[in-house]
Formats: structure tokens, C-alpha cells, sequence
């Protein structure tokens, strides 16, 4: 499978989030922007990487960059999509779950965001609901949240069943 159909499978929607993607070392690179429109960092995902070597840009899945001491979220392109809640998750594909049926989703890219999160987040004036991962690294994003969604148990969001996805739209959207 080539990387495009694989990222659709993730849920991601190409067309709104426009990852830079090279075919030949299979890498998608996500760019973050702040609210200003500045590139503030990247994340790169490599599907074929080992999950387990932590921010390698080659042999890892996943490598991220941030502009210290900066904010650096991932999805800011997703807040005109609706103007209710925002999602904040810890994961790019997990924010692409929700962004991916038209709701607006960030991403921390880490579970324990630094405490300037929070001020960040109140910019927005909107609602946060922090979707957590079912363990005790991804309940710390739970201090970021004005309401908190734990994901059931062994699932984060991109890979929770459709029925949680819509419990979550049902109960927090408005659009």
C-alpha cells in the first residue's frame, strides 16, 4: 500500500492537512503553525519504523521537531472547520479522527505538554475536551482539557471503534 492510502486509512484528510510526503523514503512530514501563521515545528511519520526508537528521523516512527520555547501543536489549520469544542489529543492521527469528520482537533505531539499549554489553549476562548489514551502517561493531558474523554481501555482515538468516535461527536459538537 503506498503512503496516501495509508494515511487515509488513518483517518487523515490530505486535502485540509497537506503533509509533505516522499514516496521514496515513505515518510509523511506534518508541519505545526502557531496562530499566527509562523512554522513553529514538524512531525515526520515513517509507517515502517520501530515505534520503540524514540525521535530517530530514519529508524523511528515517529520524529518531532519543536521550536523551543514555542507552542507547538499540530492541526491550528482545523479551527475554521467548526466553531465549537476543540478536540486536543495527543497524537496527529488521533486529532485526524476527529478533523477528518469536520470538527476541529490539535494535536500536543506528547502526552505532558508544558504547563504554557494551558494559556495557549484559553486564546482560542472555546471549550477544550482533552481525549486522553487509557494510560498514565495519556491521562496527563487531562489538566489541559475544560472537560476530559478517557479513550477505552488499550485504544487511543485513531484506533477507537467508530461508536466512541460518535459518542464524542454527540455529545461535545454543535456543528
Amino acid at each position: 500500500m503506498n503512503l496516501k492510502e495509508h494515511l487515509k486509512q488513518r483517518h487523515l484528510n490530505l486535502e485540509l492537512h497537506q503533509p509533505f510526503l516522499d514516496e521514496e523514503l515513505n515518510i509523511a512530514t506534518f508541519y505545526c503553525w502557531n496562530l499566527s501563521g509562523q512554522l513553529v515545528g514538524y512531525q515526520q511519520y515513517n509507517p515502517n519504523g520501530d515505534k520503540k526508537i524514540f525521535n530517530s528521523k530514519l529508524e523511528g516512527k515517529y520524529y518531532t521537531y519543536r521550536k523551543l520555547p514555542t507552542v507547538v501543536v499540530w492541526g491550528t489549520e482545523s479551527l475554521y472547520q467548526s466553531d465549537g469544542v476543540v478536540y486536543l489529543t495527543e497524537g496527529v492521527f488521533d486529532s485526524a479522527r476527529m478533523t477528518n469528520l469536520g470538527q476541529s482537533a490539535l494535536a500536543s505531539l506528547c502526552n505532558n505538554p508544558p504547563k504554557d499549554y494551558k494559556n495557549w489553549l484559553q486564546l482560542l476562548n472555546r471549550p477544550v475536551v482533552a481525549v486522553c489514551d487509557n494510560d498514565t502517561a495519556g491521562r496527563k493531558l487531562a489538566k489541559f482539557g475544560d472537560y476530559v474523554e478517557v479513550v477505552p481501555e488499550g485504544k487511543d482515538l485513531g484506533d477507537a471503534p467508530d461508536d466512541y468516535v460518535y459518542y464524542l461527536l454527540n455529545k461535545y459538537s454543535t456543528t
